[in-house]
């Protein structure tokens, strides 16, 4: 019996220190005011006017001490709140919250600023006309007019959750990203970054804006739109944007269910079923990697049922030269088509003309072939190992070129195009 007695003893002495140290943590200090005055009771409550260099501190119970500055404010006794007027600063650990009015609520431990409020966290700075501070759950919630401004980017958007102990934010409504490293834009619906990963989440139709000016002086505009785009600022900074991928950056254009531009090295990759068009070539394969050089266009090396076709001219709406291969690479010089380069079981469909007249086709195949380009037309044709070839008249093709369309042949007419910087397709 003495026992079950001390042991109740010592619970409610435990309760009781709890309850304690709970309404200790509550109580909010005050420091310093120059002038303390009693005002009127607001529903039967006790409310105190301090004016001058004011200075208040709180001590949660997990630690942490919380002061809080302003140049007037409003005490509400019964509700353990304050109402802060002018130059109102919070600082809680490394954060520092500066408003020019708010609510501190002592009971909560929770900062209201109002009429343009900020937080400022190490590098971290983040902005917006109002803002809330929840001081034992580290975490913020601002509101229009956000901007987030970090160590690798700029974000602005309409409305922003920011969790400090994982550098994690939460952005929704007219999301925009600016990246400072290599002045890549995105925007959006919604956005996940994390700062201490340099990695960001833009979902909901996002699209990417890099504006180029190649050494020539040309400006040139990339846009790539997605479903879902993610960014990685780490050693290989890069961009992945996932399902329904269109890109357009100058004359080229492209649709893959992923794409990964990759920053330092100027280089894309498509997967899933990529196409590209280039002028009036189509190029696709199961995987293509875009090298620019100088914020120019350099090659493309397509990688497995490799095709490329050429619309020869409008007024023959089906015939389109032909080049296929299980590896292909294609170099431009100046944005424009100077060599191709098929190998492992390389075919090619080309159709002849004389005098502008239409004079049948040739299909040849070999183990490797190189076809060089003139101002865009074809100069010269080079088969190399297990050479044939074969010549198709004009009467046997003419009207029946589907026939002799080369295995894998596809046009797609949904080419995508920029109109300022957003697209569509033709």
């Amino acid at each position: 019996m003495q026992r079950r007695l001390k042991y109740l003893l010592q619970i409610i002495l435990l309760v009781f220190i709890c309850r304690s140290n709970a309404q200790q943590s509550n109580i909010i200090d005050l420091r310093h005011a120059d002038l303390m005055k009693g005002k009127k009771p607001v529903n039967g409550e006790e409310v105190r006017e301090l004016t001058g260099n004011v200075h208040f501190d709180q001590f949660p119970v997990s630690g942490g001490l919380v002061k809080v500055w302003c140049d007037t404010a409003l005490r509400f006794m019964a509700q353990n709140k304050l109402e802060l007027f002018g130059n109102v600063k919070v600082i809680r650990d490394s954060v520092t919250i500066r408003s020019k009015e708010g609510v501190y609520y002592g009971d909560q431990r929770l900062m209201e600023g109002r009429n343009g409020v900020e937080l400022e966290r190490g590098k971290t700075l983040l902005t917006a006309v109002n803002g809330k501070y929840f001081i034992d759950e580290k975490r913020s919630l601002f509101w229009d007019n956000v901007v987030l401004t970090d160590t690798s980017s700029i974000i602005t958007c309409n409305v922003l959750n920011y969790f400090e102990a994982e550098t994690r934010s939460v952005a929704t409504g007219s999301v925009h990203v600016f990246e400072n490293a290599n002045g890549v834009n995105i925007y959006g619906d919604s956005l996940v970054h994390i700062e201490q990963k340099k990695f960001t989440l833009v979902l909901k139709q996002p699209r990417l804006v890099k504006i180029d000016t190649s050494a020539s002086g040309i400006i040139d505009t990339m846009v790539v739109v997605s479903h879902e785009m993610q960014s990685i600022q780490d050693t290989a900074e890069r961009f992945v944007a996932i399902d329904s991928v269109r890109l357009v950056k100058g004359d080229m254009s492209a649709r893959c269910g992923k794409a990964t531009y990759s920053v330092k090295n100027d280089i894309i990759a498509l997967q899933t079923h990529p196409i590209i068009w280039s002028d009036e070539n189509q190029i696709t394969g199961d995987s293509i990697r875009i090298r620019m050089e100088e914020k120019r266009l350099r090659s493309m090396w397509v990688k497995n049922r490799a095709m490329v076709i050429s619309r020869i001219d409008t007024a023959l709406p089906n015939r389109f030269n032909q080049l296929t291969g299980r590896e292909l690479t294609m170099y431009f010089h100046e944005n424009k088509l100077e060599q191709v380069d098929v190998q492992k079981s390389a075919t090619s469909l080309y159709y002849l003309f004389d005098n502008k007249e239409p004079n049948g086709a040739n299909k040849s195949s070999g183990d490797r072939i190189f076809i060089d380009f003139v101002t865009g037309d074809v100069d010269r044709i080079k088969i190399v190992g297990g050479v044939q070839g074969q010549y198709f008249p004009e009467k046997m093709i003419s009207k029946h070129e589907q026939d002799y369309n080369l295995d894998g042949f596809r046009w797609y007419d949904n080419r995508p195009i920029r109109q300022g910087v957003h697209i569509i397709s033709e």
